[in-house]
């Protein structure tokens, strides 16, 4: 059999307080208790669990005790921009919608934006709103600023995806990859990258056939589509890494 990755424990993670290893290894962050704790998730089909329902979230929540929403929607984009993703909602409009107090939000997206080609754009010097939601760049700053200002107790966090590629296609997506690592950076989210391209550590090979049906195949899709995951994928590719990572935010 393929080495199978359970090693996404040690997957990258960034934030403005610590670096990977102190993230990964530090006692503070197992110590912390997420035991009754309100979390909402909000991103695309693998947020949502279309090979799985509830997807990373219902895990995270039945394993830790949490109180979980789930705002993931299947094949919704960062960006709010209809004319080139064709549909009427995006993750803009979901935080714009988010109600009610949670003691984290947790934003995941962007390979739907990459797969439809909507533009990038460049960040903004500022922190004081209008930003342009057509494009990814500028989504992002949408969300992160309606975030701190609707929700300013809350912790927040974004997953980046795990590589639903592996190498094919590599370059198309490297820059939407870079903008959403740049865009959590400028205003100080704590991200965990299960994409990490290229690193065969952090990541799995989707196109091998064994770790595709093993990690995403399911009664419809037996032999996995590399891209959502079923129970065991979402426990080893996500969950694992998250709770550590969710405990030191």
């Amino acid at each position: 059999m393929t080495k199978l990755i359970s090693v996404l424990l040690a997957a990258v993670v960034s934030t403005t307080a610590h670096s990977a290893g102190d993230m990964v290894q530090s006692d503070i962050a197992y110590e912390m208790s997420l035991e009754g704790k309100s979390i909402a998730f909000v991103g695309d089909s693998i947020c949502y669990g279309a090979n799985y329902s509830g997807g990373y979230g219902k895990l995270i929540g039945e394993q830790n005790n949490m109180i979980v929403t789930n705002c993931g929607v299947d094949a919704i984009t960062l960006a709010r921009n209809e004319s080139v993703t064709g549909s009427k909602i995006s993750i803009v409009d979901t935080v714009n919608s988010l109600e009610g107090e949670y003691d984290y939000i947790i934003i995941e997206g962007g390979i739907n934006d990459s797969w439809k080609k909507v533009p990038l754009n460049n960040l903004t010097e500022g922190f004081d709103g209008g930003y342009d939601e057509s494009t990814v760049t500028g989504a992002m700053e949408s969300i992160f600023y309606t975030l701190k200002q609707n929700h300013p107790e809350s912790k927040l966090g974004y997953v980046i995806a795990h590589d639903h590629l592996t190498y094919d296609g590599e370059a198309e997506f490297a820059p939407y990859y870079e903008t959403i690592k740049a865009a959590c950076e400028k205003w100080s989210i704590s991200y965990i990258d299960l994409y990490a391209a290229n690193n065969p550590w952090t990541g799995i090979n989707v196109k091998d056939p064994e770790i595709n049906r093993l990690y995403f195949g399911s009664e419809k899709t037996p032999d996995g589509d590399g891209c959502h995951p079923n129970e065991f994928g979402y426990q080893v590719i996500y969950v694992e890494p998250m709770v550590p990572w969710l405990k030191s935010l």
